[in-house]
């Protein structure tokens, strides 16, 4: 795996914890933290990949995860902070990409936890396991003129897309030719800026990061019937060993009672984002674990 550092430009949060933490190089992760010697876990006979540490993969995608110097910052950073703080486990992290990011927990055995915003799937959830979902997401249309509908999609001219979405194979024989597929958002920002596109579609929580240096709008997209997430908005959680249930279940009843005291709340509304993404109690009871 090849190490990046290099930090697209988007807002970050500076981490706050009980120690600092330390990215880890590519293949060993060397947490720099320690546990105060008179830390109560909130659970007892917690393990991990290395005793004491939980370590985690990074990928670059704000606003949930992205690295920062030594460190990393993001909304998920900030959730498996609390995580870790309240379990008594100093953190150690290690870059990763979305092709590498699972078998990193199931064939190297590197992490103990993803992070990054990774959708709940069946497909995914044959090869991990996955702590309670903890926000929705949903396709994110990028405009000058506040665009929010499939319907002006149609008449607005030309339309970025990334490669691999969810919602292209039902676009595009709405659209047609005039829906263009990129390699990622920088790359679809940049023909944005420059006129080549009239709107790009994003997730809607990387979206709001990636233009919120511009004069572009970032709306979420209404219902349609055409378009599968826009009626189905996927949910997203944490991805773990299937052979450390112990730690999901834990990670799990955590992550429900941040939901319920509002901690989640917060979190979406410091990094501008609405709080209708976050999954309610009765939602994230029924999802794939």
């Amino acid at each position: 795996m090849t190490c990046n550092t290099t930090i697209r430009a988007v807002r970050a949060l500076a981490l706050i914890g009980a120690a600092s933490l330390a990215l880890a190089g590519c293949t060993s992760a060397a947490p720099a933290s320690t546990v105060s010697a008179d830390c109560t876990p909130a659970d007892e006979g917690l393990t991990t990949f290395t005793e004491g540490v939980l370590t985690i993969g990074v990928p670059e995608n704000p606003p949930y995860t992205q690295t920062e110097g030594t460190g990393a910052s993001g909304i998920e950073i900030d959730i498996l902070t609390k995580l870790a703080e309240a379990e008594c486990l100093s953190v150690a992290y290690v870059p990763i990409t979305y092709a590498n990011g699972i078998p990193m927990i199931t064939e190297q055995k590197k992490t103990d936890i993803i992070s990054g915003g990774w959708y709940v799937t069946e497909t995914r959830a044959e090869q991990v396991g996955f702590t309670t979902p903890t926000m929705y997401d949903t396709m994110g249309i990028v405009s000058k003129e506040g665009a929010s509908t499939v319907e002006e999609l149609e008449a607005i001219g030309t339309v970025g897309t990334g490669t691999g979405f969810s919602w292209n194979e039902d676009l595009t024989p709405i659209l047609g030719d005039r829906l263009q597929q990129y390699p990622g958002t920088v790359e679809m920002k940049a023909d944005l800026l420059n006129g080549r596109l009239q709107a790009a579609l994003d997730g809607y929580a990387v979206a709001v990061a990636a233009y919120a240096d511009t004069d572009f709008t970032v709306e979420p997209a209404t219902a349609d019937d055409r378009v599968a997430i826009t009626v189905d908005q996927p949910m997203i959680a944490f991805p773990v060993s299937k052979d450390n249930p112990g730690l999901s279940d834990a990670f799990s009843a955590l992550i429900d009672q941040y939901r319920e005291d509002g901690t989640l709340a917060d979190l979406l509304a410091e990094y501008d984002l609405p709080a209708e993404l976050l999954v309610p109690a009765e939602a994230a009871a029924n999802s794939i674990r």
